[in-house]
């Protein structure tokens, strides 16, 4: 059993998974770390969204309806996103049995409105391919930080959504 220690304590349970108990400086949330974490959030949503957006573009280029394009690359960008916002964000220890399932959950939703808004922006306001997709990306970030940080990767949440 690995020795854990808290505010000059030494702490045997290694199960615990907060902040106060952690090993690594790096991972505790600090008033300092909460202030990067948007910053940190925006870089990792941007390789993600690249990765959606590069897809898309694939797609687009290829043929594929752009609403279709945009449902593949977002489920792509979901894959990659998970890595990043559990790693570099959120700095989240969580078992994946625990933060998997709510990201897919979250993930879903997001993936939902993605489309939504999309198809609002472009088929019903005309919009161009690529003015619908940055004003929908802009909004869905938006839930998206707010899902991840105090649903998906909350390791102080002990329920599922």
């Amino acid at each position: 059993m690995t020795k854990l220690y808290c505010k000059g304590f030494i702490k045997n349970d290694a199960r615990k998974n907060s902040e106060a108990y952690s090993t690594n400086p790096m991972t505790s949330t600090t008033k300092r770390s909460s202030v990067f974490q948007p910053l940190r959030f925006a870089l990792s949503s941007g390789l993600a969204t690249t990765s959606h957006w590069s897809v898309m573009a694939m797609m687009i280029i290829a043929g594929v309806a752009p609403t279709v394009a945009t449902a593949v690359g977002a489920l792509i960008g979901a894959i990659a996103n998970y890595f990043l916002q559990r790693k570099v964000t959120f700095r989240n220890n969580s078992p994946h049995h625990t933060t998997l399932p709510r990201y897919i959950v979250a993930c879903t939703v997001i993936w939902l409105l993605n489309l939504i808004f999309f198809f609002i922006f472009y088929q019903i306001a005309l919009l161009s391919t690529v003015v619908a997709q940055g004003t929908t990306t802009l909004a869905v970030a938006l839930i998206s930080y707010f899902l991840y940080k105090r649903v998906v990767f909350n390791e102080h949440k002990t329920q599922y959504i």
